[in-house]
């Protein structure tokens, strides 16, 4: 926009990119310099320098509110977000503990059918050697 364009269009300054705010902010001071040194010398009124810039609209209210909405909302997210993986993260650390607790209940069930396994050989080993000496008939 050049410089007389703004006061044809309503300004959202949140919508301008940084050198559009600069280049505005530098119009508006130097309009507002110039206004004053009129004023001075009492060429114009205060009410001529309301009529002159109507068309100028700053939005500012209505857009901070919607960001400072959007502000808020983002942070209540990001705060439900943070507690949910607090939660996730306490309910996998018990997940683990369980799955450990019942890996090493299975190791000694393991070593119990082992042990009763290594038994069941030694007593079929005796069991084959006393039926290999008893005599034949």
């Amino acid at each position: 926009m050049g410089k007389m364009e703004w006061r044809k269009h309503p300004v959202d300054l949140p919508e301008l990119s940084g050198s559009q705010k600069t280049e505005f902010l530098k119009h508006v001071s130097a309009y507002l310099k110039q206004r004053s040194e009129e004023e001075r010398y009492g060429s114009i009124s205060l009410s001529n320098l309301g009529k002159d810039y109507m068309g100028l609209e700053f939005n500012l209210t209505i857009e901070g509110a919607h960001e400072m909405s959007a502000i808020k909302s983002t942070i209540e997210k990001i705060e439900n977000l943070e507690a949910e993986k607090k939660s996730l993260l306490l309910e996998i650390d018990e997940l683990k503990k369980m799955a450990d607790a019942k890996a090493t209940a299975l190791e000694g069930e393991v070593n119990a059918l082992r042990e009763e396994v290594r038994s069941l050989k030694v007593l079929m080993h005796k069991s084959e050697l006393s039926v290999d000496r008893k005599p034949k008939k």
